[in-house]
Protein backbone atom coordinates (compact mmCIF):
# COMPACT_ATOMS: atom_id res chain seq x y z
CA UNK A 1 0.00 0.00 0.00
CA UNK A 2 1.45 3.40 -0.96
CA UNK A 3 0.96 6.63 0.98
CA UNK A 4 -1.94 7.82 -1.18
CA UNK A 5 -3.87 4.59 -0.59
CA UNK A 6 -3.17 4.82 3.15
CA UNK A 7 -4.44 8.43 3.28
CA UNK A 8 -7.56 7.58 1.25
CA UNK A 9 -8.34 4.65 3.50
CA UNK A 10 -7.93 6.72 6.65
CA UNK A 11 -10.17 9.45 5.19
CA UNK A 12 -12.80 6.86 4.36
CA UNK A 13 -12.91 5.78 7.98
CA UNK A 14 -14.42 9.11 8.94
CA UNK A 15 -17.17 8.97 6.31
CA UNK A 16 -19.38 6.46 8.10
CA UNK A 17 -19.39 5.82 11.81
CA UNK A 18 -20.84 2.36 11.14
CA UNK A 19 -17.62 1.35 9.33
CA UNK A 20 -15.22 3.01 11.76
CA UNK A 21 -14.53 -0.08 13.84
CA UNK A 22 -13.87 -2.24 10.78
CA UNK A 23 -11.61 0.41 9.21
CA UNK A 24 -9.60 0.70 12.40
CA UNK A 25 -9.21 -3.05 12.63
CA UNK A 26 -8.20 -3.34 8.97
CA UNK A 27 -5.67 -0.51 9.28
CA UNK A 28 -4.13 -2.13 12.35
CA UNK A 29 -3.78 -5.43 10.51
CA UNK A 30 -2.20 -3.88 7.42
CA UNK A 31 0.12 -1.68 9.49
CA UNK A 32 1.21 -4.75 11.44
CA UNK A 33 1.83 -6.62 8.20
CA UNK A 34 3.96 -3.73 6.91
CA UNK A 35 6.07 -3.74 10.07
CA UNK A 36 6.55 -7.49 9.81
CA UNK A 37 8.30 -7.23 6.45
CA UNK A 38 11.81 -8.68 6.81
CA UNK A 39 14.84 -6.47 6.29
CA UNK A 40 16.50 -6.96 2.94
CA UNK A 41 20.26 -7.25 2.56
CA UNK A 42 20.32 -3.59 1.51
CA UNK A 43 18.34 -2.63 4.62
CA UNK A 44 20.72 -4.58 6.87
CA UNK A 45 23.75 -2.93 5.30
CA UNK A 46 22.19 0.48 5.95
CA UNK A 47 22.40 -0.26 9.69
CA UNK A 48 25.85 -1.84 9.53
CA UNK A 49 27.72 0.70 7.37
CA UNK A 50 28.08 4.46 7.60
CA UNK A 51 27.04 6.63 4.66
CA UNK A 52 28.72 9.22 2.49
CA UNK A 53 26.73 12.18 1.21
CA UNK A 54 26.50 12.81 -2.54
CA UNK A 55 25.90 15.80 -4.77
CA UNK A 56 23.58 15.75 -7.78
CA UNK A 57 26.33 14.20 -9.92
CA UNK A 58 26.93 11.41 -7.41
CA UNK A 59 30.24 12.75 -6.08
CA UNK A 60 31.06 12.55 -2.36
CA UNK A 61 30.58 15.83 -0.49
CA UNK A 62 31.90 17.01 2.87
CA UNK A 63 28.50 16.88 4.58
CA UNK A 64 27.68 14.54 7.44
CA UNK A 65 24.89 11.95 7.21
CA UNK A 66 23.04 13.74 10.02
CA UNK A 67 23.10 17.07 8.13
CA UNK A 68 19.71 18.09 6.67
CA UNK A 69 21.55 18.95 3.44
CA UNK A 70 22.57 15.29 3.02
CA UNK A 71 19.58 14.27 0.91
CA UNK A 72 21.50 11.82 -1.30
CA UNK A 73 23.77 9.18 0.18
CA UNK A 74 25.05 5.63 -0.12
CA UNK A 75 27.03 3.24 2.10
CA UNK A 76 30.73 4.08 2.35
CA UNK A 77 33.23 1.55 1.07
CA UNK A 78 36.75 0.93 2.29
CA UNK A 79 38.05 2.48 -0.96
CA UNK A 80 36.20 5.81 -0.68
CA UNK A 81 38.04 8.92 0.39
CA UNK A 82 36.41 9.46 3.79
CA UNK A 83 34.75 12.80 4.45
CA UNK A 84 34.49 12.16 8.22
CA UNK A 85 35.42 9.68 10.96
CA UNK A 86 33.52 8.62 14.07
CA UNK A 87 35.50 9.09 17.30
CA UNK A 88 34.62 8.16 20.87
CA UNK A 89 33.84 10.62 23.65
CA UNK A 90 36.74 11.58 25.94
CA UNK A 91 36.85 11.30 29.73
CA UNK A 92 35.90 14.72 31.06
CA UNK A 93 38.35 14.28 33.96
CA UNK A 94 41.30 13.68 31.60
CA UNK A 95 43.75 16.57 32.16
CA UNK A 96 44.85 16.37 28.50
CA UNK A 97 41.28 17.19 27.36
CA UNK A 98 41.59 15.25 24.08
CA UNK A 99 38.98 16.78 21.78
CA UNK A 100 39.13 13.80 19.40
CA UNK A 101 38.84 11.14 22.12
CA UNK A 102 40.86 7.95 22.19
CA UNK A 103 39.55 5.72 19.43
CA UNK A 104 38.10 6.13 15.92
CA UNK A 105 35.74 3.52 14.51
CA UNK A 106 34.77 3.44 10.85
CA UNK A 107 31.97 1.15 9.60
CA UNK A 108 32.49 0.48 5.89
CA UNK A 109 31.76 -2.09 3.22
CA UNK A 110 34.72 -4.15 2.01
CA UNK A 111 34.17 -6.40 -1.04
CA UNK A 112 36.80 -9.05 -0.43
CA UNK A 113 37.23 -12.73 -1.23
CA UNK A 114 33.95 -12.63 -3.23
CA UNK A 115 32.06 -11.64 -0.08
CA UNK A 116 30.55 -8.35 1.07
CA UNK A 117 32.16 -7.71 4.44
CA UNK A 118 31.44 -4.87 6.84
CA UNK A 119 34.66 -3.72 8.51
CA UNK A 120 34.47 -1.81 11.79
CA UNK A 121 37.87 -0.36 12.70
CA UNK A 122 39.13 0.23 16.25
CA UNK A 123 41.86 2.82 15.70
CA UNK A 124 43.56 4.37 18.74
CA UNK A 125 45.36 7.70 18.79
CA UNK A 126 47.59 8.83 21.66
CA UNK A 127 51.25 9.49 22.45
CA UNK A 128 52.40 6.15 21.01
CA UNK A 129 49.70 5.40 18.42
CA UNK A 130 48.41 7.52 15.57
CA UNK A 131 44.92 7.85 14.16
CA UNK A 132 44.60 6.73 10.57
CA UNK A 133 47.11 3.86 10.60
CA UNK A 134 47.09 0.34 12.02
CA UNK A 135 49.53 0.19 14.94
CA UNK A 136 50.02 -3.56 15.11
CA UNK A 137 50.42 -5.19 18.50
CA UNK A 138 49.48 -1.99 20.33
CA UNK A 139 45.74 -2.44 20.73
CA UNK A 140 44.54 -1.38 17.29
CA UNK A 141 42.20 -3.73 15.46
CA UNK A 142 38.55 -3.99 14.56
CA UNK A 143 35.86 -6.50 13.78
CA UNK A 144 34.36 -7.97 10.62
CA UNK A 145 30.64 -8.62 10.16
CA UNK A 146 29.37 -11.01 7.53
CA UNK A 147 25.87 -11.46 6.12
CA UNK A 148 25.08 -15.18 5.84
CA UNK A 149 21.61 -16.66 5.28
CA UNK A 150 19.88 -13.49 6.52
CA UNK A 151 22.09 -13.21 9.63
CA UNK A 152 24.53 -10.42 10.44
CA UNK A 153 27.28 -12.04 12.52
CA UNK A 154 30.71 -11.06 13.78
CA UNK A 155 33.19 -13.42 12.12
CA UNK A 156 36.49 -12.05 13.41
CA UNK A 157 37.86 -9.43 15.75
CA UNK A 158 41.24 -8.15 16.88
CA UNK A 159 41.81 -6.29 20.13
CA UNK A 160 44.61 -5.52 22.52
CA UNK A 161 43.48 -8.09 25.06
CA UNK A 162 43.43 -11.31 23.02
CA UNK A 163 44.75 -10.53 19.55
CA UNK A 164 42.99 -11.96 16.49
CA UNK A 165 39.97 -14.11 17.36
CA UNK A 166 37.56 -15.93 15.06
CA UNK A 167 34.04 -16.58 16.31
CA UNK A 168 33.16 -20.09 15.17
CA UNK A 169 29.74 -21.77 15.31
CA UNK A 170 28.98 -25.47 15.21
CA UNK A 171 28.20 -25.08 11.52
CA UNK A 172 31.88 -25.81 11.00
CA UNK A 173 30.97 -29.46 11.71
CA UNK A 174 27.64 -29.79 9.93
CA UNK A 175 28.64 -27.68 6.91
CA UNK A 176 32.44 -27.76 6.69
CA UNK A 177 33.83 -25.21 4.27
CA UNK A 178 30.68 -23.06 4.26
CA UNK A 179 30.25 -19.61 5.81
CA UNK A 180 27.74 -21.09 8.28
CA UNK A 181 30.74 -21.57 10.52
CA UNK A 182 30.47 -17.84 11.23
CA UNK A 183 26.87 -17.90 12.53
CA UNK A 184 28.02 -17.88 16.15
CA UNK A 185 28.21 -14.27 17.29
CA UNK A 186 24.84 -13.10 16.00
CA UNK A 187 24.19 -9.36 15.83
CA UNK A 188 20.73 -9.42 14.26
CA UNK A 189 18.68 -11.13 11.58
CA UNK A 190 16.40 -9.83 8.88
CA UNK A 191 13.38 -10.31 11.14
CA UNK A 192 14.41 -7.40 13.41
CA UNK A 193 11.32 -5.30 14.14
CA UNK A 194 10.40 -2.27 16.27
CA UNK A 195 8.83 -2.69 19.67
CA UNK A 196 9.66 -6.35 20.18
CA UNK A 197 12.70 -8.44 20.93
CA UNK A 198 13.67 -11.38 18.73
CA UNK A 199 16.12 -13.82 20.26
CA UNK A 200 18.34 -16.73 19.35
CA UNK A 201 20.68 -19.07 21.20
CA UNK A 202 23.78 -19.95 19.19
CA UNK A 203 26.62 -22.41 19.71
CA UNK A 204 29.86 -20.45 19.84
CA UNK A 205 33.57 -20.76 20.52
CA UNK A 206 36.75 -18.92 19.55
CA UNK A 207 39.39 -20.01 17.09
CA UNK A 208 42.74 -18.62 16.02
CA UNK A 209 42.15 -19.03 12.31
CA UNK A 210 39.24 -19.00 9.84
CA UNK A 211 39.40 -22.77 9.33
CA UNK A 212 39.43 -23.76 13.00
CA UNK A 213 36.61 -25.99 14.22
CA UNK A 214 36.61 -26.29 18.04
CA UNK A 215 35.83 -29.55 19.84
CA UNK A 216 33.21 -27.94 22.05
CA UNK A 217 30.88 -24.94 21.99
CA UNK A 218 29.24 -22.72 24.57
CA UNK A 219 25.76 -21.23 24.38
CA UNK A 220 25.25 -17.54 23.63
CA UNK A 221 21.84 -15.91 24.02
CA UNK A 222 21.26 -12.90 21.75
CA UNK A 223 18.27 -10.62 21.46
CA UNK A 224 17.77 -7.67 19.10
CA UNK A 225 15.17 -5.16 17.98
CA UNK A 226 14.68 -1.93 16.05
CA UNK A 227 14.14 1.35 17.87
CA UNK A 228 14.07 5.10 17.38
CA UNK A 229 16.39 6.89 19.82
CA UNK A 230 17.77 10.34 20.53
CA UNK A 231 21.58 10.26 20.42
CA UNK A 232 24.00 12.98 21.56
CA UNK A 233 26.68 14.08 19.08
CA UNK A 234 29.86 16.11 19.29
CA UNK A 235 30.51 17.85 15.95
CA UNK A 236 34.16 18.91 15.77
CA UNK A 237 35.21 21.36 13.06
CA UNK A 238 38.68 21.72 11.57
CA UNK A 239 39.62 24.29 14.23
CA UNK A 240 38.76 21.89 17.05
CA UNK A 241 35.57 23.71 18.03
CA UNK A 242 32.99 21.34 19.50
CA UNK A 243 29.25 21.71 18.94
CA UNK A 244 26.96 19.46 20.98
CA UNK A 245 23.73 18.45 19.25
CA UNK A 246 21.13 15.72 19.51
CA UNK A 247 19.73 13.71 16.60
CA UNK A 248 17.05 11.08 16.39
CA UNK A 249 18.37 7.84 14.91
CA UNK A 250 16.86 4.57 13.75
CA UNK A 251 18.94 1.84 15.39
CA UNK A 252 19.27 -1.88 15.78
CA UNK A 253 19.91 -2.71 19.44
CA UNK A 254 21.71 -6.04 19.81
CA UNK A 255 22.45 -7.70 23.16
CA UNK A 256 24.92 -10.60 23.29
CA UNK A 257 24.84 -12.50 26.60
CA UNK A 258 27.60 -14.62 28.08
CA UNK A 259 25.34 -17.59 28.72
CA UNK A 260 22.34 -19.50 27.42
CA UNK A 261 19.82 -17.08 28.99
CA UNK A 262 19.65 -13.66 30.59
CA UNK A 263 19.36 -15.12 34.08
CA UNK A 264 22.35 -17.44 33.62
CA UNK A 265 24.65 -14.95 31.90
CA UNK A 266 27.70 -13.47 33.61
CA UNK A 267 27.66 -10.38 31.40
CA UNK A 268 26.29 -8.88 28.21
CA UNK A 269 27.64 -6.73 25.39
CA UNK A 270 25.17 -4.31 23.85
CA UNK A 271 25.66 -2.81 20.39
CA UNK A 272 23.82 0.15 18.83
CA UNK A 273 23.88 0.11 15.02
CA UNK A 274 22.44 3.31 13.54
CA UNK A 275 20.96 3.59 10.08
CA UNK A 276 23.41 5.53 7.95
CA UNK A 277 26.17 5.51 10.59
CA UNK A 278 26.83 1.87 11.50
CA UNK A 279 28.18 1.06 14.95
CA UNK A 280 27.78 4.11 17.21
CA UNK A 281 27.96 2.61 20.70
CA UNK A 282 29.14 -0.45 22.62
CA UNK A 283 28.41 -1.27 26.25
CA UNK A 284 29.49 -4.03 28.63
CA UNK A 285 27.22 -4.87 31.57
CA UNK A 286 28.03 -7.29 34.39
CA UNK A 287 25.60 -9.45 36.36
CA UNK A 288 26.52 -9.04 40.07
CA UNK A 289 25.08 -12.47 40.87
CA UNK A 290 27.35 -14.21 38.35
CA UNK A 291 30.27 -11.86 37.63
CA UNK A 292 33.87 -12.67 38.53
CA UNK A 293 34.71 -8.95 38.71
CA UNK A 294 35.26 -8.02 42.35
CA UNK A 295 35.29 -4.27 41.58
CA UNK A 296 31.93 -3.86 39.88
CA UNK A 297 30.74 -0.91 41.93
CA UNK A 298 34.00 0.99 41.51
CA UNK A 299 34.13 0.31 37.75
CA UNK A 300 30.52 1.41 37.30
CA UNK A 301 31.03 4.59 39.35
CA UNK A 302 34.23 5.50 37.49
CA UNK A 303 32.53 5.09 34.10
CA UNK A 304 29.49 7.12 35.16
CA UNK A 305 31.73 9.99 36.31
CA UNK A 306 33.76 9.99 33.10
CA UNK A 307 31.02 11.28 30.81
CA UNK A 308 32.22 8.89 28.08
CA UNK A 309 28.80 7.26 27.79
CA UNK A 310 25.91 9.71 28.13
CA UNK A 311 22.58 8.28 29.23
CA UNK A 312 20.28 7.11 26.44
CA UNK A 313 16.56 6.38 26.34
CA UNK A 314 17.43 2.74 26.83
CA UNK A 315 20.13 2.67 29.48
CA UNK A 316 19.25 -0.35 31.56
CA UNK A 317 19.21 -4.11 31.18
CA UNK A 318 16.43 -6.62 31.73
CA UNK A 319 17.53 -6.73 35.38
CA UNK A 320 18.26 -3.33 36.95
CA UNK A 321 20.86 -4.81 39.30
CA UNK A 322 23.29 -5.24 36.42
CA UNK A 323 26.20 -2.78 36.29
CA UNK A 324 27.49 -0.87 33.28
CA UNK A 325 31.28 -1.18 33.58
CA UNK A 326 32.65 -0.25 30.13
CA UNK A 327 31.45 1.63 27.08
CA UNK A 328 32.42 3.61 23.99
CA UNK A 329 30.21 6.13 22.20
CA UNK A 330 31.42 6.89 18.66
CA UNK A 331 29.29 9.96 17.94
CA UNK A 332 32.07 12.55 17.88
CA UNK A 333 32.25 13.35 14.15
CA UNK A 334 35.48 14.80 12.74
CA UNK A 335 36.61 15.69 9.25
CA UNK A 336 38.89 12.96 7.88
CA UNK A 337 42.36 13.80 6.55
CA UNK A 338 42.39 14.75 2.87
CA UNK A 339 42.25 11.75 0.52
CA UNK A 340 42.38 9.26 3.42
CA UNK A 341 40.40 6.04 3.05
CA UNK A 342 39.89 3.06 5.36
CA UNK A 343 42.20 1.16 2.98
CA UNK A 344 44.95 3.41 4.37
CA UNK A 345 44.32 2.10 7.88
CA UNK A 346 46.06 -1.08 6.71
CA UNK A 347 44.52 -3.65 9.05
CA UNK A 348 46.62 -6.72 8.27
CA UNK A 349 44.18 -9.33 9.66
CA UNK A 350 41.80 -8.66 6.74
CA UNK A 351 44.12 -10.62 4.44
CA UNK A 352 42.67 -13.85 5.89
CA UNK A 353 39.42 -13.10 4.01
CA UNK A 354 41.24 -12.94 0.68
CA UNK A 355 42.29 -10.13 -1.61
CA UNK A 356 40.07 -7.14 -2.36
CA UNK A 357 37.73 -8.03 -5.19
CA UNK A 358 39.09 -6.73 -8.49
CA UNK A 359 35.54 -6.64 -9.86
CA UNK A 360 34.12 -4.62 -6.97
CA UNK A 361 31.49 -2.20 -8.33
CA UNK A 362 32.73 1.33 -8.82
CA UNK A 363 31.35 3.91 -6.42
CA UNK A 364 28.85 6.40 -7.76
CA UNK A 365 30.40 9.41 -9.42
CA UNK A 366 33.83 7.89 -10.07
CA UNK A 367 33.46 4.99 -12.51
CA UNK A 368 36.66 3.05 -13.06
CA UNK A 369 38.41 4.47 -10.02
CA UNK A 370 39.29 2.52 -6.87
CA UNK A 371 38.90 5.64 -4.78
CA UNK A 372 36.45 8.50 -4.98
CA UNK A 373 37.69 11.90 -3.89
CA UNK A 374 35.66 14.75 -2.48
Amino acid sequence: MDLRDRVNTVTGCFLTMHALLWCGLWLAITAGAARAQPLSTTDMLDYLAQSVCLDAAGHITGELPIDPACTRHRPQTTHDAASYRKHDWPDRSDPRHPVDGYQASDSVIDPRGHRTLVVQTFDFGDTRRAFGRFDGGQGDGGQVIMLVDGWASIAMTEDGGDGVQWFIANGCRSNPGSDQRYLGWLMFRGDAAPGQWHDQVTALNKGRGPNDCPWSFGSAFTRYRLAGMAFPFRIIDRNGTVTNVTHNLDVVISEHYGGSSIADATHLERFYLAKGLGLVRWERWENPAKSHNANLDQSAARLAQSGRCPNLDMHETADRDWKLVDCRTWTALLHAPANWSVDDYGWTALAAFGSPDAAAPAAAGCPGQRRCTN
